[in-house]
């Protein structure tokens, strides 16, 4: 983040919309919580610490969380990250939604941020895990 520009976190409500910042110039964060988007950059950030995704996680967790609360359907992440239709029984969505999953979990487990919604897709928004994430 440059220096002068701060952007407040969401509440803790769940239904909360992200923060959408801009950082002079073209630059955007898209912030939830924690968790710190930046499109132009492919970067997340959990804590102010930088969460290492590939490309693709980058895209399918960008294609949730430009639509907070809305539930996406898998045929159109997969279309905004691969382009082009789904194949048939294809499971590379739900896998790279494992891997983000398990990325943010570990920088963050005391927030969750994508919620499956059986049989039609995914979810994003920003909750607190009850026990704050501790096992």
């Amino acid at each position: 983040m440059r220096a002068g520009h701060t952007v407040p976190p969401v509440g803790t409500s769940s239904q909360a919309a992200p923060i959408r910042a801009r950082l002079g110039g073209e630059d955007e964060l898209l912030r939830f919580e924690e968790l710190e988007l930046l499109p132009s950059d492919y970067q997340v950030r959990v804590h102010g610490v930088r969460v290492p995704l590939t490309m693709r996680e980058f895209e399918t967790l960008l294609a949730l969380a430009e639509r907070p609360g809305r539930v996406v359907m898998r045929p159109e992440i997969y279309g905004r990250v691969w382009g082009g239709e789904m194949p048939r029984r294809d499971r590379s969505v739900d896998v790279f939604v494992r891997k983000v999953r398990l990325k943010l979990a570990v920088a963050s487990p005391e927030w969750r941020y994508i919620h499956t919604h059986f049989g039609i897709g995914y979810r994003f928004t920003a909750e607190r895990v009850p026990d704050g994430g501790s096992k």
